[in-house]
């Protein structure tokens, strides 16, 4: 039997595999970030030592792409230092890693989806932080570290664009929305049930892809979610990335082949509306709990 210890329990992915964990009453622990500093080693160790996981299950991240601009080593701490602590740690102990990583260690520049060996190339210091954390990861512990690189990551908790939109959406509110990046979302409830399908029958370690089957602008995104609420799409207006002066840049073009995740036979990956349509009522459901007066 599986003893999992889950780091970022409670983020947007951390909360969907620990729902997965108690549905399928695994053993585990799921310290909060107030018990227990990633970036504090020592700690790390007490927690490993105490109850002995034989796997652990990264979610925590620095997340916030244009803040890491200006506070690259606070993104490092958790994105590079952090991982670093979690592959020595388990190493010592015999127990194997699975890390979430990103699309944005791509450039944006292919005209084909990427794959597990496509030219990495961050445009942003977040890109750069979570691409030395890999670094960090295969180099500590190659034969036992598992890398999931996903894409637009979105669920019922915490911030996301997703949610963001719905609020919106049932406010009957306009969004102006980019329409020249290119991907595909996430649902975190797909990749939850991947990352613990993984703990189930471990395919060949090293870097996997994961993200919604299908293509979509963040534009035609949110126009899908306008829908799915019931609003007019129309209040959605498409603007250039240029417009909105952010600090980081964004890859145009981050669409990622998964062709070796279904190689594995671990778990079916779902078309993008589907798992959107899926999972909306459930966002909608915590939307009306946090903003009582928007429904």
């Amino acid at each position: 039997m599986n003893r999992i210890l889950l780091l970022g329990g409670s983020g947007i992915l951390g909360s969907e595999v620990l729902r997965k964990l108690n549905l399928e009453d695994e053993d585990y622990i799921a310290p909060l970030s107030s018990e227990l500093d990633v970036r504090n080693k020592a700690s790390l160790q007490r927690y490993a030592n105490d109850f002995k996981p034989n796997w652990i299950i990264n979610c925590t991240a620095w997340t916030n792409v244009d803040s890491a601009e200006d506070s690259f080593e606070s993104a490092l701490g958790l994105n590079e230092t952090a991982v670093r602590n979690i592959a020595e740690v388990a190493k010592q102990i015999n127990c194997r890693v699975i890390h979430v990583s990103t699309d944005y260690v791509f450039d944006g520049s292919s005209p084909e989806p990427y794959d597990e060996s496509a030219q990495v190339k961050p445009l942003n210091k977040y890109g750069e932080s979570k691409l030395r954390g890999e670094g960090e990861l295969l180099k500590i512990m190659p034969e036992g570290a598992y890398i999931i690189r996903t894409s637009w990551l979105y669920g019922k908790s915490g911030k996301n664009f997703v949610k963001t939109i719905a609020a919106k959406a049932v406010r009957n509110e306009s969004a102006q929305v980019v329409d020249d990046q290119i991907g595909s979302p996430t649902s975190a409830r797909d990749l939850a049930r991947a990352i613990i399908a993984i703990t189930d029958s471990p395919p060949k370690p090293g870097i996997y892809n994961f993200s919604n089957k299908g293509i979509c602008s963040w534009f035609e995104l949110a126009c899908t979610i306008y829908r799915g609420v019931g609003a007019d799409p129309k209040l959605v207006e498409a603007i250039d990335s240029s417009s909105l002066g952010l600090k980081a840049k964004r890859p145009k073009y981050s669409l990622l082949n998964k062709d070796k995740w279904e190689s594995t036979g671990l778990s079916e990956i779902s078309e993008w509306k589907i798992s959107l349509e899926s999972i909306l009522p459930e966002i909608l459901t915590e939307i009306q709990q946090s903003e009582p007066r928007c429904l």
